[in-house]
């Protein structure tokens, strides 16, 4: 029997150390070291396959890639998912991860082979029910209600069909038996999603996990469960909430500059065709509104600022922004009452921008300071004016490239 021997593995990035440590030496994460025990992994040393070498002069075939036809996810991800390769959807619960992973699945077997479709955390029950308000009844999805990774494995195999990918909802509900710790754990998410990704290279299958994130909105379990994937994906809740924006934070098969935008409804997600009308349908140009161009991946978006500046109801001034970054806001606010002499500091000021949609781009700093000057002398401007460009903190205008 080997022996068994304490590590202490970082919950943040992933570092291990035989000796526990109150801060992480690597990401300096305080109170982040959680321990595990050697003799919970099992090593295997059986016969090793040694791998042919690779020269660069050789001419070998692109990865091969398999059309979604989800037209909006074929953009991001750059032509589909690749044959081999493992993807991460992240996104805070109940925004819409495995909604959109069903959705995906139904659209890519329209004219690709079998999808297996792993739930670990829910009902048969209630995912049936998802399929069914989505109207999805491909008999070409196969459904496996199971959390242990070599059990959903045999199950695969068992059935002697090839899918051509493998949905799996979450990975931090997978397990190892060999592993004494519970499903979630660093050691249980970083093994589990060990033997996919060695699954998906053996198989040459690619195969989508889902990952929840955390209170600060970062991927839950180990940092080195990113690295372990080829691809990034995350779901974001935009302004309201029937809006979600899906970005790309990683992508070893393509650019990571391409977002989607989805507004939800009751049959799933669908994409927003007509993105100028959706931000800008209601806009008038009213006191405190100002139109901006911000870059949004590759897109431009023309996103309505609007600004409202009164005086102060409790006593002390309030600063109140959705969409926009706080610091942006008194940043600005500051430049304004030094350079143009303006009664800002003294005032309550509210700033949002259209659908409230997350912007952090100083490339808005124009519009937001005429929204500011629009509002306090109640003067609206004209219905054809578009305002962008960074301020700077001496005043100076300084244009952008968009």
């Amino acid at each position: 029997m080997r022996k068994s021997e304490s590590h202490y593995v970082c919950n943040n990035c992933g570092y291990e150390s035989d000796k526990w440590f109150a801060k992480c030496p690597m990401c300096n994460e305080l109170e982040s070291a959680v321990e595990y025990n050697t003799a919970d992994v099992t090593i295997n040393t059986g016969n090793l396959k040694v791998p042919d070498i690779v020269f660069l002069d050789q001419e070998l075939p692109p990865a091969k890639k398999i059309p979604t036809n989800f037209q909006e996810i074929d953009s991001v991800l750059n032509g589909g998912l690749v044959e081999g390769a493992v993807y991460l959807l992240s996104g805070d619960p109940g925004i819409g991860k495995s909604t959109l992973m069903a959705q995906i699945a139904n659209s890519i077997q329209a004219t690709e082979g079998f999808a297996f479709y792993v739930s670990g955390e829910e009902s048969t029950e209630q995912v049936v029910q998802r399929f069914n308000r989505l109207e999805i009844k491909n008999k070409n999805i196969g459904l496996i209600f199971e959390n242990n990774v070599d059990v959903i494995l045999k199950a695969m195999e068992k059935s002697n069909i090839t899918p051509s990918v493998i949905f799996i909802d979450s990975v931090q509900t997978l397990k190892i038996d060999s592993i004494d710790s519970s499903p979630g754990s660093i050691l249980q998410v970083r093994e589990s999603t060990r033997k996919m990704v060695e699954y998906a290279k053996k198989k040459n299958i690619p195969i989508v996990l889902v990952g929840h994130v955390n209170k600060e909105g970062a991927i839950a379990g180990p940092k080195v469960l990113e690295h372990m994937v080829d691809c990034v994906l995350q779901m974001e809740l935009e302004g309201g909430s029937g809006l979600r924006l899906l970005k790309v934070t990683k992508n070893r098969y393509g650019p990571t500059d391409e977002v989607v935008l989805f507004e939800i409804t009751q049959k799933g997600l669908k994409p927003i065709d007509n993105i100028n009308s959706f931000f800008l349908s209601d806009y008038s140009n009213e006191s405190g509104n100002t139109l901006t161009i911000v870059k949004v991946g590759q897109k431009l978006l023309p996103i309505e600022i609007q600004a409202l500046v009164s005086n102060p109801v409790y006593g002390s001034p309030r600063r109140v922004t959705s969409g926009i970054p706080l610091d942006r806001l008194l940043m600005i606010i500051a430049v304004l009452s030094k350079k143009l002499k303006l009664p800002l500091e003294s005032k309550d000021i509210f700033v949002s921008s259209s659908g409230g949609l997350r912007i952090n781009d100083s490339s808005m700093d124009v519009a937001i300071a005429l929204s500011l000057i629009s509002s306090i002398f109640d003067a609206p401007l004209s219905f054809s004016t578009i305002a962008f460009g960074e301020i700077g903190l001496d005043g100076r205008i300084r244009g952008i490239s968009l």
